[in-house]
């Protein structure tokens, strides 16, 4: 009796998934990107990213990459992820240019309520209707897990920090306090949401609603100094200070940042952008620190990780890049 052999798409779809339990990604994990197209698909699933929260997937398209996905291929998808115990999933088409909309059911009964996920012990709260993103940046863990083993006892403050994952990862750690910053208040709100979550006791934290470029200065007046400033800023944004670009303005941005770093503290910085290449963002940021007359001690890079592979010969895939440094 012959066995069926998987066609090309479900091939693909397999290895990616028989990847993460190599790489034990599912073992306390129940948000996992299961498949990166960009370095693991080709065809219609070159262009896309399948992310499991628990029972439930999130795919994004990015259109105008090539050959966009059609309705077999999302049958495909589909079909393969209910044979891994998935309960639905909606599809976000993101185009080369503008805002995405809201993304779209394509199988099962998707919730309508945010629902709760846990990584490696945190809590996260996760939306998949009518939001643009469902919350959680997978392709950060590797950095929650160090926030999570280097902040004890710390003052932090969590900047652009949309629904504040990291700063669950500094509470975690049991820093001395959190302030998470960001411009948006829904997503401010959010965060607060994500902190109640994971039930800290000891960790002061504070919630600010506003322009990081407004604040900034503010905190400086107010005397306040971090032990650590994170900061991970959309590639472009616009607030009551005008724009902001991650390929213009990183420099600008970071003698802000600077302004409150304690003497002797760690700057986290990371962006999502394949145009800024890893020495460009490097060079920004070192010519801040020397602005106000600060050496920077670079510890360590924020760079992908395994589960989000990337193809040799392909330097723009590798769109996360930041580092860990010290200031002195």
């Amino acid at each position: 009796m012959s066995t069926r052999r998987p066609d090309p798409q479900e091939q693909q779809l397999l290895e990616a998934w028989q990847l993460r339990e190599r790489l034990i990604a599912f073992q306390g994990n129940e948000a996992v990107r299961v498949f990166h197209g960009p370095g693991e698909g080709s065809g219609e699933l070159a262009g896309i990213a399948i992310e499991r929260f628990g029972a439930h997937a999130w795919v994004t398209e990015w259109e105008g990459k090539g050959r966009e996905a059609s309705q077999a291929t999302r049958k495909a998808v589909a079909h393969f992820l209910v044979g891994r115990g998935l309960k639905s999933g909606v599809w976000l088409g993101r185009p080369r240019q503008g805002v995405p909309a809201v993304p779209e059911p394509f199988f099962g009964e998707v919730p309508d309520q945010e629902f709760t996920v846990s990584e490696e012990g945190l809590k996260f709260g996760i939306r998949l209707r009518e939001v643009r993103h469902p919350g959680l940046f997978l392709d950060h863990l590797p950095l929650r897990r160090w926030l999570r083993t280097a902040l004890r006892g710390q003052r932090v403050l969590n900047t652009f920090a949309y629904t504040g994952s990291l700063s669950v990862a500094a509470g975690a750690a049991g820093a001395a306090s959190v302030t998470t910053l960001d411009l948006s208040k829904p997503t401010v709100r959010w965060a607060e949401s994500n902190w109640a979550l994971n039930g800290f006791q000891g960790v002061e934290s504070r919630f600010i609603f506003g322009d990081v470029f407004e604040w900034l200065p503010r905190l400086k007046r107010e005397g306040q100094q971090y032990d650590c400033v994170i900061s991970d800023p959309p590639s472009f944004s616009r607030g009551n200070k005008g724009s902001f670009s991650t390929a213009k303005d990183l420099g600008k941005l970071h003698e802000l940042l600077f302004d409150v770093l304690a003497p002797g503290g760690i700057l986290v910085s990371s962006i999502n952008s394949a145009q800024v290449p890893y020495e460009k963002m490097e060079a920004q940021i070192v010519g801040a620190a020397r602005a106000k007359s600060l050496e920077l001690q670079v510890l360590s890079r924020i760079d992908l990780p395994p589960t989000f592979p990337t193809r040799a010969g392909d330097p723009e895939a590798r769109y996360l890049k930041g580092l860990v440094a010290r200031g002195r």
